[in-house]
């Protein structure tokens, strides 16, 4: 284990070796809470649709990719989509963190909640009388139409979107949480030094 850590947070910067105190786990839960109440009705954050036109460009890239890299595979083409979706903004955060740059990582966690909520919609796409598809043409069926054949949750697409639903509450709540305190520290000098230098001219993107 100490190895993979190694591999992945070498600066001991990540969410595994942060000291949350009771207030911090209780805020987690409880915005955790409240965003799940907020995500499932479903309402909708207008910048979290900005990002969303993000993600969804990353989904929609993935399946040529996806495509490409396995020759042609119609699953993989498929799959390609959300595990882009997902991964990159994942990937991003891991390159941060072992870069020692925790704010720009908390960053990443924003979108990774964004991709989880759009996995979420689409995997319970059934439910919906009407969804809208990228890309697509008038024969054209949802990934998920597929994907739960492939993994065995047909009539568990309520499940699944409330699962991803509670990924995303609970990476928002991680997120802000995360973004506030390292922000914090980082403008609290005294208290951290986000550079490893001690002249106080500590800059949010620049490092020496």
């Amino acid at each position: 284990m100490r190895h993979l850590f190694d591999l992945i947070d070498p600066m001991r910067k990540g969410p595994l070796f942060h000291r949350y105190g009771w207030k911090g786990i209780l805020f987690i839960m409880v915005a955790t809470a409240l965003c799940y109440a907020w995500f499932k009705g479903p309402h909708h954050c207008p910048l979290a649709g900005i990002f969303w036109f993000f993600t969804i460009g990353i989904h929609e890239a993935g399946h040529p990719i996806f495509r490409f890299l396995s020759g042609g595979n119609f699953m993989w083409s498929i799959w390609g989509g959300t595990l882009t979706e997902v991964g990159v903004p994942l990937l991003a955060y891991f390159c941060f963190l072992r870069q020692g740059k925790e704010i720009q990582a908390d960053g990443c966690l924003f979108l990774l909640a964004v991709a989880f909520y759009s996995v979420g919609h689409y995997t319970g796409c059934s439910l919906d009388p009407v969804i809208t598809l990228l890309n697509a043409g008038p024969e054209t069926l949802p990934d998920w139409d597929y994907m739960h054949k492939w993994l065995g949750t047909e009539g568990y697409e309520y499940q699944m979107r409330q699962g991803f639903y509670l990924l995303s509450a609970f990476t928002t709540a991680l997120g802000t949480y995360l973004f506030a305190t390292h922000f914090w520290e980082w403008n609290n000098p005294d208290k951290h030094n986000f550079n490893n230098d001690n002249d106080g001219l500590d800059r949010f993107f620049i490092t020496k």
